[in-house]
C-alpha cells in the first residue's frame, strides 16, 4: 500500500483513453510528471516514487495496455503516444494552474518525456530519465525501413514476448514465478509486489491476468521513434539520464553517442541493469531527489556514494 495518496481517472484522448493518477497538494512549489516503462503499469514504482516526492505534485499516467487504460486495439505508436500523454498533461497543467514541472520517466517512459519536452520547450524545467528507451539511429532506420516495407523480421525479444505467460492461479503465483527471473532479477520484494498489484488483475474466472497484453508489448518493442536522435540533438532543457551500468548494449551505445551531442544532456552511471530502479529504490530516488532539488551540484554531492559509478557531467 502507497504512502502516497491518489485520485484516479480514465481521461479521452485520441483513439482512446489513458488513466491518470494525481497527487495534490495546496501548497506545492512544483509537480512531477512520471511515465513507467513497457510493460510496468505507473503504480509499480511507487516504491522509488514515495522517495522522491516531498511537498510537491505528483502526476502519473498510464500508457494504453498498462495499469487501468484500456489496450484499445493497435499500438499507436511511439510519436502518437507522446503525443497523447502530452495533451492531457497540459489539460491537468491549465486546470491546475502548474507553472513548473519536472519531466521524469523509466525507459519507453524516459523516451516519450524526451520527446515531448523536444517538441515543447516549455513544457518541463529539468527532465530525469531513468535508463530511457533511446535506440541506437541504425536500429531505428531498420525497423523504419521494414515497416514501410511491409516486412516483419520480429526480434527475438519481440517473439519472447509474444509468447509470454499472461494467466496464473493467484497474485502469490505471479510473484513467485517471477521473482529473480528475467526482467525482475534482483528487484526488491516491495517492487515485485507492486508490480502484481499494478499489472495484473483478478480476471471473471478467478485467476490473476496480465493486464497489458503480449501482442502491445511486443508491437511496442518491434517498433521505434523515428523522432529520438533529432529530439536528443535539438533538446534544450537540462536533462539527466541515469542508466544502470548493466543495461542493454544497445542503450550504452546510444547513451555514449547522444553524450557527444548536446550539452544539456547529462549522463550518470550507477549501479544495476536496466531497472535499476527496482533494485535500488531507496538510492534512485535519493539522487532523483537530488537532482530535482540542486541540479549538477546535487549529483556532485552523492558522486561518492557507492550507488553512483561515474558522472560525465
Amino acid at each position: 500500500m502507497s504512502r502516497i495518496s491518489y485520485q484516479q481517472q480514465n481521461f479521452s484522448v485520441t483513439d482512446g483513453q489513458l488513466s491518470v493518477h494525481l497527487h495534490l497538494l495546496k501548497d506545492a512549489s512544483q509537480t512531477l510528471h512520471f511515465l513507467h516503462g513497457n510493460g510496468f503499469a505507473v503504480r509499480t514504482y511507487d516504491a522509488l516514487l514515495e522517495g522522491i516526492v516531498a511537498q510537491d505534485n505528483l502526476m502519473l499516467q498510464d500508457a494504453a495496455g498498462h495499469g487501468l487504460s484500456p489496450a484499445g486495439e493497435a499500438f499507436v505508436g511511439w510519436e502518437r503516444s507522446s503525443e497523447r500523454f502530452q495533451s492531457l498533461l497540459m489539460q491537468q497543467r491549465a486546470e491546475h494552474d502548474w507553472s513548473k514541472v519536472i519531466g521524469l520517466g523509466h525507459s519507453f517512459g524516459g523516451c516519450m518525456t524526451l520527446l515531448m519536452s523536444a517538441r515543447q520547450p516549455d513544457l518541463f524545467q529539468k527532465n530525469v530519465l531513468l535508463d530511457p528507451a533511446f535506440y541506437p539511429p541504425e536500429m531505428i532506420e531498420q525497423l523504419m525501413a521494414q515497416a514501410q516495407q511491409g516486412v516483419s523480421r520480429k526480434s527475438l525479444l519481440v517473439r519472447q514476448t509474444e509468447r509470454r505467460r499472461t494467466h496464473w492461479q493467484n497474485a502469490q503465483e505471479v510473484v513467485d514465478s517471477l521473482r529473480g527471473r528475467g526482467a525482475f532479477v534482483g528487484w526488491q520484494e516491495r517492487c515485485l509486489q507492486d508490480y502484481v498489484s499494478a499489472s495484473t488483475h483478478d480476471n471473471a474466472t478467478g485467476e490473476r491476468e496480465l493486464n497489458c497484453p503480449p501482442w502491445l508489448e511486443a508491437a511496442l518493442f518491434g517498433s521505434s521513434p523515428r523522432s529520438l536522435w533529432p529530439a536528443l540533438e535539438s533538446i534544450n532543457t537540462p536533462t539527466f539520464v541515469l542508466w544502470g551500468t548493466a543495461t542493454h548494449e544497445m542503450f550504452q551505445t546510444s547513451y555514449r553517442l547522444a553524450q557527444t551531442l548536446n550539452p544539456n544532456l547529462h549522463f550518470i552511471e550507477v549501479q544495476g541493469d536496466h531497472c535499476f530502479m527496482m533494485q535500488y529504490p531507496k538510492e534512485t530516488a535519493e539522487l532523483v531527489r537530488a537532482i530535482i532539488d540542486r541540479g549538477e551540484e546535487g549529483v556532485r554531492a552523492l558522486a561518492h556514494s557507492d550507488f553512483i559509478i561515474s558522472y560525465g557531467g
